[in-house]
């Protein structure tokens, strides 16, 4: 699997993503698919504090599955550990959680649950557009300081907040966000069930990212799997929540320069929705999920894959 070099760590291009791991993905399964990645040659793990059990819910199921299996296998140096907090409470999605108290008591419990002593990156899952970046940056500057992760990232944030907020803590001598985790894929969605979420097609996230070569984290990197279940059964075939987030006549366009790509290079539709991520001029990571284990064994050929950046380019042009 191809890396990226991010921060002195070779990282691959395709993390592995945890949302239902101990929940709608039993324990027994989300071990084996981490089994299955890290035999692949990945070693970026994605996983957030609110993943996991949705139903009841409750926090830190999805840390819990990895933080077990981490101890078993004896693998937590081989991992790039990326995990995310200061999400909102579930049913009350505009309640903020940026306190300095939130954000560590959630950092903390993040520690406790993965069994590590730090995490490589550490996101903020979603912001508070009225709560000053000063304080949400000397916040971050104490986790970095007392060693519970080396990094920091935002995860839906504005292009906007997260340039005030690099701005701030470059100028004030502090860790500013060292990559960006917006909804990023080969197909644009149409519609969005939670406007509290940020993509790449937001007023200035596309510049950012080529401007500063900003590395971005795609989360829905494969839009719920669009491109492959159109091609496998074509319109009627995809569910009508899939329809709704993605049939348009600008993927349909994209549908059909992605079957021109494949002509040329041999790759999986699949693949090449992938690549397109991991080919960008700025580090790209796509995280990937998989509720089947053929899901993970598909990761090695996109993991592999490289486009041109005609081919790049070709499949859609700048935004």
């Amino acid at each position: 699997m191809r890396i990226h070099r991010f921060f002195g760590k070779d990282v691959s291009v395709i993390g592995l993503g945890s949302v239902e791991f101990g929940g709608m993905c039993p324990e027994a399964q989300a071990r084996e698919f981490m089994d299955a990645y890290m035999e692949l040659g990945g070693n970026l793990i994605d996983t957030a504090r609110v993943y996991g059990d949705f139903k009841t819910p409750k926090n830190g199921e999805s840390e819990k599955v990895i933080g077990r299996w981490m101890v078993d296998r004896h693998n937590r140096e081989r991992i790039f550990l990326s995990t995310k907090g200061a999400h909102p409470p579930l049913g009350q999605m505009q309640k903020s959680r940026l306190s300095r108290e939130e954000i560590r008591s959630d950092m903390a419990e993040s520690l406790n649950d993965l069994q590590t002593d730090h995490v490589d990156i550490y996101w903020l899952h979603r912001d508070d557009e009225n709560r000053p970046v000063e304080e949400i940056m000397e916040t971050m500057q104490s986790l970095i300081e007392d060693g519970s992760t080396r990094l920091i990232g935002a995860s839906n944030w504005s292009a906007a907040r997260i340039l005030q907020a690099n701005d701030y803590a470059c100028s004030h001598g502090l860790t500013p966000f060292a990559a960006n985790q917006p909804q990023f894929s080969l197909a644009r969605p149409v519609y969005h069930s939670d406007s509290t979420l940020k993509t790449m097609w937001d007023a200035g996230m596309e510049e950012l990212h080529w401007e500063k070569n900003l590395p971005c984290f795609c989360f829905s990197s494969q839009a719920r799997g669009f491109f492959s279940k159109l091609d496998q059964a074509g319109e009627e075939g995809l569910s009508e929540s899939v329809k709704k987030q993605f049939l348009s006549d600008e993927n349909r366009e994209i549908y059909r320069r992605v079957k021109k790509v494949q002509a040329e290079t041999g790759l999986s539709v699949g693949a090449i929705a992938l690549a397109y991520l991991t080919c960008q001029p700025f580090p790209c990571f796509a995280l990937a999920g998989a509720s089947r284990l053929e899901h993970v064994l598909s990761l090695r050929e996109a993991g592999d894959a490289k486009l041109t950046d005609a081919q790049r380019d070709f499949l859609r042009q700048r935004l």
